[in-house]
């Protein structure tokens, strides 16, 4: 786990000045080493350069890829190619582990932030023709795995991935990100230049002006609370590579494609008793895969169905109990999962650790999380994760399990439930939908769940009405900046699923909301330099839940049914038991309403770059609405002050700038690549 920047120009030389503060702003993905590699795509040259946080054995290690290498006359090189590694030091913790790492003939460097969980398995394979490794970290499995296969490597690799791989022989930078996105992979390209790292800020507070907003993602923010656009970002041009998408930079320019989606076609064969056993040894083994490391592996801890599930499985498998983190509040049950967290620690044996915030750095906190998240988030349930996180950091933790991606994948929202009701009246069930419409609108509500069901019959004006009443307006506090600001249209449930189940979660999985939580947690873990591993995310595991029939994953207003049925000997029969759904829940509403109602009123109302896009009087009354109860906005209000925090940080300040770029002579052989560069005039945080 680690992160990666890089730049590739076709007709200068690059800016080392700008590597290197890219390197420092992403110091926290990769605290326990940093280096670099100068290529020359027409002469061949390389040259390795480290840094103040690479520790002294890499450069005695002797491997060609360790710092102080030079390949060819560096004096006589055009240096057109940097790539950029910190280091998360996780796997291989031996100088092996080093990067930018090359293959044995120099052709191929790599720069790599993941794991690739099958790597022992792959790189037996790999021996056997063949393949010799330097050390043991999935890296060089990478390189050898493109070296026999091509691109067509991807679909071999089980794990989660971003990385920039440099093909001497092709003249060209090959980038890929793993099928679901856990992996981020940021990038500008202006036809002659091409820059990427692992955050967006990276890129924003280094291209050398001062970041701008991309206005039609502020807009749908407010509008819409969509977060996560595809393609797009916050910012206004840089782009991230979509999950499950390759791309190509070189002399022909730049493509991009898709590699891996999920398949709407696949069906399960076998039936009810065969599914539950193959889910149950897909679900164990990607425990298991998620289990190699180097270092201590422990996992979060909700006390929903699906961290239950991991933390139960970690203990059948690891020699010793998992530590799980718990976030819990005071402020009611509502917000307190702890008699269920009870359950599963003494169901597995773990040991378990506990903060239980007050709120009393709220603001504090809130303006780091903004800062380390580069973009809007949409929920406070960021903050309890983010407690998570400090928590395991504080007790020396470099990885942790997860749950994320049950929902999505195993249809864990009730907003599903509605859709199944579509189903059955679609396919002419009317016994099934009259039996199961009562307990359905007796969570969700009757209009609601009417509306759901038989929307796709209902006149288009009345649906736009209904979701405007149900979306409460937002569009209503657009200021002057975004009125006339035409907002990405959001993309549509994607065709070819039988079902309007099965066609929603794939939706909710590929683009609308699984993205944004992957990149909540990314940013997050990676603030306290942790890596968190997704079991349910095993594509799989995945591929498999998609295949199944909608009854194994909704079995009438259960939820997530297969695994239930087929974890049922280790998840408490409380845990099992329950049927509300949480996660993450944090009682920033309680907060805001009461001891931080000034401080927040201070930050909407004063005048800042947020009254460009919010209309202030009509804020203002919506606040005083909020505040008197009146209004459940609290999400809106999250919303609007995250994007307040982001434009303070980010847009309203001097730009930074790096004063000196590479010099006109190219660098004599260093040590490290600060001493390849003059002192950087560096403002800013």
């Amino acid at each position: 786990m680690c992160g990666i920047a890089g730049v590739y120009t076709r007709d200068e030389r690059i800016d080392l000045g700008r590597l290197h503060a890219m390197g420092q702003l992403m110091r926290h993905r990769g605290p326990h080493d940093e280096g670099m590699v100068l290529l020359d795509p027409r002469g061949g040259q390389s040259l390795t350069l480290g840094g103040a946080d690479t520790p002294a054995d890499v450069y005695r290690s002797g491997l060609r890829f360790a710092p102080g290498r030079a390949e060819g006359d560096v004096q006589r090189a055009e240096f057109r190619v940097g790539l950029l590694h910190r280091r998360l030091s996780i796997v291989d913790l031996s100088p092996a582990g080093h990067e930018p790492v090359c293959d044995p003939d120099g052709r191929l460097w790599l720069v790599y932030n993941g794991e690739i969980y099958n790597h022992v398995e792959l790189r037996r394979e790999l021996e056997a023709d063949g393949a010799r490794f330097a050390g043991h970290c999935d890296s060089e499995v990478i390189l050898a795995a493109y070296r026999k296969w091509g691109i067509d490597c991807l679909s071999r690799f089980n794990g989660m991935w971003a990385f920039a791989l440099w093909d001497a022989g092709a003249r060209r930078l090959f980038c890929a990100r793993d099928r679901f996105g856990v992996k981020p992979f940021y990038f500008e390209w202006n036809g002659r230049r091409f820059a990427f790292a692992s955050e967006p800020n990276v890129l924003a507070l280094t291209q050398g002006r001062r970041p701008a907003p991309r206005l039609p993602a502020v807009r749908d923010l407010v509008a819409l609370d969509w977060v996560d656009h595809g393609l797009h970002t916050f910012f206004d041009g840089i782009d991230q590579l979509p999950a499950g998408h390759l791309l190509t930079v070189g002399e022909d320019g730049l493509h991009m494609r898709r590699w891996w989606t999920l398949d709407p076609h696949a069906r399960a064969r076998g039936g009810p008793r065969e599914w539950d056993e193959r889910f149950r040894e897909l679900f164990t083994d990607a425990v298991r895969l998620r289990l190699r490391a180097d270092v201590e592996v422990g996992s979060c801890l909700s006390g929903g169905l699906d961290s239950s599930a991991v933390v139960t499985t970690m203990a059948r498998l690891m020699d010793r109990p998992p530590h799980a983190f718990t976030c819990a509040y005071d402020e009611g049950p509502a917000f307190d999962e702890r008699p269920w967290v009870r359950a599963t620690v003494e169901a597995s044996g773990a040991t378990a650790h506990l903060v239980v915030p007050d709120g009393r750095d709220f603001w504090d906190v809130f303006d780091r999380l903004a800062w380390a998240q580069s973009e809007p988030t949409a929920g406070p349930g960021v903050f309890s994760q983010w407690k998570v996180m400090e928590l395991a950091h504080g007790a020396g933790m470099r990885v942790l399990l997860d749950g994320q991606g049950g929902d999505e994948t195993l249809a864990g929202y009730w907003r599903y439930l509605p859709l199944r009701l579509r189903d059955l009246a679609s396919h002419g069930d009317l016994s099934g939908f009259a039996r199961l419409f009562g307990p359905v609108a007796d969570r969700l509500g009757f209009t609601h769940t009417l509306a759901l069901a038989f929307e796709p019959w209902l006149p288009a004006g009345m649906v736009a009405g209904l979701r405007r009443q149900f979306g409460q307006g937002k569009d209503r506090v657009l200021g002057r900046g975004l009125r006339d600001v035409k907002g990405d249209r959001p993309p549509e449930p994607p065709r070819g699923w039988d079902t309007a189940v099965r066609r929603q979660q794939a939706f909710d999985t590929l683009q609308r909301l699984l993205p944004s939580l992957l990149r909540y947690e990314d940013r997050n873990s990676m603030a306290f330099s942790i890596e968190t591993r997704l079991p349910f995310l095993d594509y799989r595991l995945a591929e498999f839940a998609f295949s199944l029939p909608d009854d194994q994953r909704l079995d009438g207003v259960t939820t997530k049914a297969i695994l239930r049925r087929s974890l049922a000997d280790r998840i408490p029969q409380k845990v099992l038991d329950r049927r509300d759904k949480m996660g993450f829940e944090t009682p920033a509403d309680i907060w805001l309403r009461t001891r931080e109602a000034a401080r927040m009123k201070e930050r909407l109302l004063d005048p800042g770059p947020l009254h460009e896009w919010l209309d202030r009087d009509t804020l203002a009354s919506a606040l005083d609405g909020y505040l008197a109860g009146e209004r459940g906005i609290g999400l809106q209000v999250w919303r609007w002050l995250a994007l307040e925090s982001w434009a303070r940080q980010y847009l309203a300040r001097d730009p930074r700038v790096i004063a000196h770029p590479v010099p006109d002579a190219p660098p004599r052989l260093h040590l490290s690549y600060e001493d390849a560069t003059r002192p950087l005039a560096y403002a800013g945080r």
